[in-house]
């Protein structure tokens, strides 16, 4: 694909929050993986991936996202999802990724759930 995509991170004490926008496919996978070493070398334990503005996303996408979970999970620390749209939760679904990868619809469900300060 010819499209491009951006990340916003914002560290919020005890998590950071990294925002995707928009196409994560295999032109676009090695910036993702490049923006998640970064943060998980620098992030506290947990790490919540803000899918909510994904357009699109494919294989090379989800190997990052499984090798990033992996890595986090290696490290006795938290990889997750946060809003992503009915087609991108579909994709997880489909591969079964959703079963080990947590994903939260919302940021607040994702504190909730993870114990997280607000």
């Amino acid at each position: 694909m010819a499209e491009d995509v951006d990340f916003q991170s914002e560290d919020l004490g005890s998590y950071t929050v990294v925002r995707a926008i928009g196409y994560l496919d295999f032109s676009t996978s090695p910036r993702l993986r490049e923006k998640l070493h970064q943060v998980i070398e620098t992030a506290p334990r947990v790490i919540l991936l803000d899918l909510g503005q994904i357009e699109f996303l494919d294989s090379s996408a989800l190997g990052v996202i499984l090798n990033a979970w992996k890595q986090m999970q290696a490290d006795d620390a938290t990889l997750a999802l946060l809003s992503p749209q009915p087609r991108i939760t579909k994709i997880f679904e489909i591969t079964a990724l959703n079963l080990s990868i947590r994903i939260f619809s919302s940021l607040d469900e994702a504190r909730a759930e993870l114990g997280l300060a607000g």
